[in-house]
């Protein structure tokens, strides 16, 4: 299993900063994620799920989101997201946004993912934890350079 807990502090009110994980543009800030068609939409947003188009490194898959928890208050929000990729990864993600100030917010990214069987485990021991971590700030700070004076 690889774990993930990372914060920044964005220097944009949050619901500047909630606007880009909409579905229309969380592209801005994962430009990997080519497609992202919803399937199916609930009322409160809790289980709606989605087809997610994603390119890296030269490789095009395709996996089925679902947004477990969807919080959106005025100095709070949350987005909690389950998927597998290529049947042999159970990832979860959770972007919590916290107001920390009328311009000041901060974004904190935790997850995990899990192999699924036993050559889902193999795999994910092979990867590298730091370049993973890597992916991840890099994530973190184009979200912070998009809102940089």
């Amino acid at each position: 299993m690889m774990k993930w807990h990372k914060t920044v502090m964005i220097s944009a009110p949050i619901d500047e900063v909630f606007h880009l994980f909409k579905v229309e543009n969380f592209h801005k800030v994962k430009p990997e994620l080519k497609r992202i068609e919803e399937i199916r939409k609930t009322p409160n947003k809790k289980g709606s799920t989605y087809k997610v188009t994603h390119e890296e490194h030269g490789k095009t898959i395709q996996y089925i989101v679902t947004l477990d928890r969807y919080e959106n208050e005025a100095d709070s929000k949350l987005l909690c997201f389950s998927y597998t990729i290529n049947k042999f990864f159970q990832k979860s993600a959770q972007y919590k946004l916290i107001k920390k100030q009328q311009r000041e917010t901060e974004l904190i990214y935790s997850g995990e993912m899990r192999g699924k069987y036993f050559l889902g485990n193999i795999i994910l021991k092979m990867l590298s934890k730091s370049q993973h971590d890597q992916t991840i700030e890099t994530f973190l700070l184009r979200i912070k350079n998009l809102y940089k004076d």
